[in-house]
């Protein structure tokens, strides 16, 4: 970690500043490395004061910024050509009620002016931070960004299309101290143009309760008829992050948050649901979350080959487990199936789907849609 020496002065707002901004001693120590072995993360701690103080105050930071040192909660927004969008979903993540708020916005390579955007969103608000991938990564590269540099005490993602309600946070905190949970979540919202508002999670999911290792396995396996668990948007304690020492794995580009609730939950963390619809989730044409190739669909096939081998070992490959498994070996073909007829490769396709026929089913998916479309454009 970083750490500065401090003193601290009695005035007005009773605040912290370094001894001196200029030649204040940096003591640097090895960095966290994440669980992949990719490159070392870090919690930033630059311009915290020593934790005895025990107490949340304005900072003044090295920038010149003052912002609270351990807000309560961080969220990460990964930002991707989203501009239309960004400024809604910054409004309603600064307009929580009862609680700190710091947001970690990093743009991942945009193109559409989003980085600029950022800027001004930053420069009119201290608890505003911007960062930059090097390159485009994809959503778990940004996020582990965001969350090497979090102050948080809880970490939080916020897709930068959608919205949350005012008392989102609040109530999500208040629901975890009562139950004493790691991670919580709560029910979606779905809306978007020309669609009609309604939940995402269905049944038993909309009763309050733990999310156990088995049940996440059971409700999470790809192209299952129920809602899957891994599109849920987690707010997590950060102690459990510093303690597992878990980031995202940054070769996913979809699913890279059902992978880290995963590994999270092997660890033991504890998961509640509180199925209440406090978080808004656009559908649109732009959102890259439903669109799944060939490219996508094997780099989750690497990480669950991964999985398997941590989950035997465990000694947790249970009926749930193993039908997720097989589910996402019936996905793999069943997309590069599909990939390659649309290609014009009916030859690859159908030896695709020879090497699986266990996929066969899931052509009912684009059939369906198909006949959907024709029977629309009949009835118009």
């Amino acid at each position: 970690e970083l750490t500065y020496q401090w003193h601290v002065f009695r005035g007005a707002g009773h605040t912290c500043s370094p001894i001196d901004r200029q030649s204040a001693s940096l003591v640097s120590r090895p960095a966290r490395a994440s669980e992949k072995g990719g490159r070392a993360l870090r919690r930033d701690a630059c311009c915290q004061p020593p934790p005895h103080l025990g107490l949340d105050l304005p900072v003044s930071h090295a920038c010149g910024k003052v912002r609270m040192r351990n807000p309560d909660v961080s969220f990460a927004i990964a930002c991707y050509n989203c501009r239309p969008f960004l400024a809604q979903t910054v409004a309603s993540a600064l307009a929580q009620h009862d609680v700190t708020v710091e947001l970690l916005l990093v743009d991942d390579g945009s193109s559409d002016g989003t980085q600029a955007l950022m800027e001004t969103l930053a420069q009119g608000d201290e608890r505003i931070r911007t960062f930059s991938t090097p390159s485009n990564g994809g959503p778990g590269a940004a996020r582990n960004i965001a969350m090497a540099a979090m102050h948080g005490h809880w970490y939080a993602v916020l897709d930068s299309d959608d919205l949350i309600a005012p008392s989102r946070s609040r109530d999500l905190i208040a629901a975890a101290d009562h139950h004493r949970a790691d991670m919580i979540a709560d029910d979606l919202l779905l809306f978007g143009e020309g669609l009609a508002e309604h939940r995402f999670l269905q049944n038993d999911w909309r009763m309050p309760g733990w999310i156990e290792l088995d049940r996440y396995f059971e409700a999470s396996a790809l192209f299952g008829t129920a809602p899957n668990p891994g599109f849920l948007k987690p707010m997590i304690r950060r102690t459990l992050l510093d303690r597992t020492a878990i980031a995202y794995d940054e070769r996913l580009r979809i699913a890279e948050d059902d992978d880290l609730v995963v590994r999270l939950l092997m660890t033991g963390a504890r998961y509640w649901l509180e199925p209440r619809p406090l978080y808004q989730y656009r559908k649109h044409g732009l959102s890259i979350s439903h669109r799944l190739s060939s490219d996508h669909i094997d780099r989750m096939a690497l990480a669950g080959h991964e999985l398997d081998a941590r989950v035997h070992a465990a000694g947790r490959a249970s009926t749930a487990y193993n039908r997720r498994r097989r589910a996402l070996a019936n996905a793999v073909a069943f997309t590069h199936a599909i990939d390659a007829l649309k290609a014009r490769q009916p030859l690859s396709a159908a030896r695709a789907i020879l090497r699986r026929p266990t996929s066969l089913p899931l052509f009912r998916m684009p059939l369906g849609a198909a006949m959907r479309r024709l029977t629309g454009r009949t009835m118009g």
